[in-house]
């Protein structure tokens, strides 16, 4: 059995060790933290669920979003997805397929 693992933390102003157990349905990720989100994700949704996903972002993104840092994010996050997908003609037979209708990138 694999042991759980120890970290040091601060707590009222005293050093002591933490005990973090491993969960059993736990995947560990590895790698960049926008490599991580894209195995999250696919290990979450389906590719239909993906491109539903990815359209709920763009109808955000091509609404007329104010703020235009949450609209650049939301853009980017979108086209992660998408990208995942296989790209423009993926996503939307996707949708399609789970009978959403596509919006574009707003390009």
């Amino acid at each position: 059995m694999k042991r759980a693992r120890r970290y040091e933390a601060e707590y009222r102003g005293r050093r002591v060790r933490v005990t973090i157990p491993e969960r059993r349905d736990q995947r560990a990720y590895e790698g960049d933290l926008s490599d991580i989100l894209q195995d999250v994700l696919r290990d979450t949704f389906g590719p239909e669920a993906t491109a539903a996903l990815a359209n709920a972002v763009r109808v955000q993104v091509n609404g007329g979003l104010k703020d235009r840092t949450v609209r650049r994010q939301l853009k980017w996050f979108a086209d992660r997805l998408v990208e995942m997908l296989g790209g423009e003609e993926a996503y939307v037979r996707l949708c399609k397929e789970a009978g959403v209708p596509s919006v574009g990138d707003g390009r």
